[in-house]
């Protein structure tokens, strides 16, 4: 398979004082799969985002997109995002979110006439004719996603892709996100719902501090008889400060 994201000895800090946000960070990406970056909050998963885009600059190693640096814009324009929380104009019914899209991609008139009715046909809203004041929020989801693989990305970074959604929600967005893998569409996928991730990515890297406390297949990381959030839990409390001392609000009334 063709390498998407090569990610090598990564580090970056924010001010020349502070801890390394990111610290050594190494894993690769392949076409077809989906990769998990997981970790709790401020464990360098955003940074790593941003210099994958091209949107910040590592202090020592290197980052490879497309074979390219990810500062090349012909790099960056196979590279497709859809945020946590998709926000549209309420008022725009899906057709018109994905024309105006497609009008910032420069594509013409007839591009457009093709091409946006495969990409809300393979979202599943190619019926869809409300306006987006009535959608539930897995539609927003779902349309969020097509935006995002408009411009026919090989590589799609989800943020919390299935946050807040309810079982048939979670549901569609990973048939969704398994006919994308199928396709060859490489996926980046952060999120804090750790069954879902299981279900769905085939490689994972746990962050804290900045480093990586685990990473591989999925096979290899959660064992025979577990579970990705047990194993996520046990690395992650294992690489926190101890707390020996209770807080003195509650110690004082402890008898």
């Amino acid at each position: 398979m063709a390498g998407v994201v090569s990610v090598q000895n990564l580090r970056k800090r924010y001010r020349r004082r502070d801890p390394w946000a990111v610290d050594g960070v190494t894993f690769d990406l392949q076409a077809g799969q989906a990769f998990g970056l997981l970790g709790p909050n401020g464990a360098g998963k955003t940074s790593v985002v941003k210099m994958i885009a091209g949107l910040l600059r590592p202090d020592t190693g290197t980052v490879s997109l497309f074979g390219s640096d990810p500062g090349n814009a012909v790099a960056r324009k196979d590279l497709g995002f859809s945020p946590e929380d998709p926000d549209f104009p309420k008022f725009l019914r899906a057709s018109e979110v994905l024309d105006y899209f497609a009008s910032l991609l420069g594509l013409d008139q007839a591009e457009r006439r093709r091409r946006i009715p495969e990409t809300l046909a393979f979202a599943g809203l190619e019926a869809e004719r409300r306006q987006i004041r009535q959608y539930s929020k897995g539609m927003k989801q779902r349309l969020g996603i097509a935006q995002a693989i408009l411009g026919r990305p090989k590589l799609l970074i989800l943020d919390e892709p299935t946050a807040d959604l309810d079982p048939i929600g979670r549901r569609d967005v990973r048939a969704l996100i398994e006919r994308l893998k199928a396709s060859g569409v490489a996926i980046l996928l952060n999120s804090h719902l750790l069954s879902e991730v299981e279900l769905v990515c085939d490689t994972v890297a746990i962050l804290a501090r900045g480093r990586v406390l685990k990473e591989g297949a999925m096979a290899e990381v959660v064992p025979e008889g577990s579970n990705l959030e047990d194993v996520f839990v046990r690395l992650v409390e294992a690489n926190q400060p101890q707390r020996d001392h209770l807080p003195s609000f509650i110690s004082d009334t402890t008898p």
